[in-house]
Parts: structure tokens; sequence; C-alpha cells
């Protein structure tokens, strides 16, 4: 079995590299040239952050898109504003039965691969793993946690040897009947903190210790919970501001992933994450007005980000 994997930051790189190391025949893509050679030349360092360790691996590594022409499985770890773009472009090139795979943040991708794929060879997915990118040729395993698939035409026997391929890597994985309650429950926790993070510079943790904030963050969670319920979404706790919260603690010194967007001056991914309670509850004729300000402030501060950098 050839896997693919399109965007070899810190999640793909995990993957990629762990499924590798389990002897699956991996291929990494991505357009970071420094990392790409850097994992040619010496390899995939794995840093555990639980056990100290650093293993290396040597998954085959990438640049150039066409190389991924003739994988079984087609993993997308790219950022979500640029899903749009990949779908299209390894739709091109991959072989007609190539499934693609999202455990991408947020909401929308895999609408997204099904416009390119087809139902029947998309699958989405969560994931609980983490991962930081450290240097060219290097990442940390920051967490772990359980992987969840299923197939978009929910025929999941298409997945089981790639599910039974992560499970021998060490990334616990299960099938799901029905995948849309797990993605919306990770998204929730994602509406509450990322982009109040952006906004405010602060790390997770202390985005608690200020009562207005802590305000802002039970108004998100309530509209994304009132959307999610018309929907006939069941999530997975009972409590959702208080599962937010503990994330939030949990994860105290972590700099959410649209923070470190903004560090980078790269674009966010708000439009898959609050913009997508803002799309959502729109079709159902709800109101969410918080949800559509924190989305336009985030909106405007990446232009303002993409006008310098261009500037």
């Amino acid at each position: 079995m050839k896997i693919g994997i399109v965007g070899a930051g810190a999640m793909g790189s995990l993957f990629g590299g762990r499924l590798s190391q389990s002897g699956q025949e991996v291929l990494l893509y991505d357009i970071n040239r420094e990392h790409v050679v850097a994992i040619q030349k010496e390899g995939l360092a794995i840093e555990d952050l639980a056990s100290g360790r650093r293993e290396v691996c040597h998954p085959a590594a990438t640049t150039q898109a066409e190389d991924l022409g003739n994988v079984q499985f087609l993993v997308i770890f790219v950022k979500s504003a640029a899903t749009e773009e990949v779908a299209r472009q390894f739709f091109g090139i991959s072989g007609g039965q190539t499934i693609a795979v999202t455990m991408q943040n947020g909401l929308g991708n895999e609408g997204i691969l099904k416009k390119y794929f087809g139902r029947e060879r998309t699958a989405a997915g969560v994931t609980s793993q983490g991962a930081t990118f450290l240097a060219a040729g290097r990442i940390r395993h920051a967490g772990r946690g359980p992987t969840h698939l299923c197939m978009s035409d929910r025929n999941n026997e298409k997945l089981e040897a790639f599910v039974d391929a992560l499970n021998r890597a060490g990334l616990e994985t299960d099938l799901e009947a029905n995948i849309d309650d797990l993605i919306w429950s990770k998204l929730i926790i994602n509406v509450g903190i990322n982009a109040l993070t952006a906004l405010t510079g602060l790390p997770n943790g202390r985005l608690l210790e200020f009562p207005d904030c802590k305000a802002l963050m039970a108004e998100l969670v309530a509209e994304a919970v009132t959307v999610a319920e018309k929907k006939g979404i069941g999530l997975t706790y009972a409590d959702p501001l208080q599962m937010v919260c503990q994330v939030a603690e949990k994860t105290g010194s972590n700099r959410s992933s649209m923070l470190q967007d903004f560090d980078r001056r790269k674009p966010s991914e708000i439009d898959f994450i609050n913009g997508a309670i803002v799309r959502e509850a729109e079709e159902l004729g709800l109101e969410v007005p918080v949800n559509r300000a924190v989305t336009r402030l985030v909106r405007t501060l990446d232009a303002v980000h993409l006008e310098n950098s261009a500037g």
C-alpha cells in the first residue's frame, strides 16, 4: 500500500513518519523545500514529548506533486485555506482509485474533497494526536489520542487497510459510522479557543484569566451549540462550555494553530472554524452575531498581514 501525505508540516510529518517506521511505503509532499531536502538527506527526526526519546525515520519526500500519482490513500494535512487548490491539483494527478482523506481542522474540508473525488473516494476524520514543527526535518510528537475515520459514502470497508496501517504505526484509529458528531464536537472546542487566542495574542490557558474573554468564549460556544442542535448533531460531551474550558486549561501553554498562523503572518483557518458556524447558521436562518463579529475581525487581520507581507 502506497500512502501520500499532502502537507508535511507537523501533523503530516507525524503521520507520515510513524507510518514509514511501521514499514508502509509513504511519500511526503510539501512546498517547503528546506524541510523536504532535510528529510531526503538526513531523515525525519521525531522527538517524543512524553518520553524525551528522539527517533529518526526515513519516509520519501518530494516537492513534485506529480510524484503522488499512484497512491492508494492521499492524506490531506494542508491548512484549510489551501484545500480547494490542493483538491483540484491532486484530483488531476491521482489514479482513479485513490481515496482522499482529510483530518484537517474545522468544517468544510470534506465537502471540498467530495466536489472533486466524489463521496465514494472521500473520507473524513478527526484526530487527537498533537505535533509541533520544530525546524526543517524535525518535529515533536506533542500529544497522543485516538483518531476516528469514516468514508463519505459510509462504505468503511474501503478504509480497513489504511486504519490497520495506522494502528500498526502506533496511531490508535477506529472506524465510525457517523463522523459528523465527532467533527462538530472538535469544531466547537476550536470555535471557543482559536480565534480568541489569535485576536488577543494569548496562549490557550490565559483566555480563562480574563472575565471579558471568558464571556466571549461562552457566547461563541453557545451560538455554535445552537447551530449544532438545530442540525441534529449529537455532541460527545454533556457541557460544551465546560469542555472548552477544560481543553484551554489542559493545553494552557499552547499557542493555538490560529495564533501560530498570526505569528507567521500566514492566512488563518477562520472560514473553516467560526466562519463555518456563520455559514451553517445562515442556511438555518439563525443569528450568530458574536461568531460573525469575530470572523470579520480575524479576516481583517488576515488581510492586514497579507498586505504587510506584500509590501
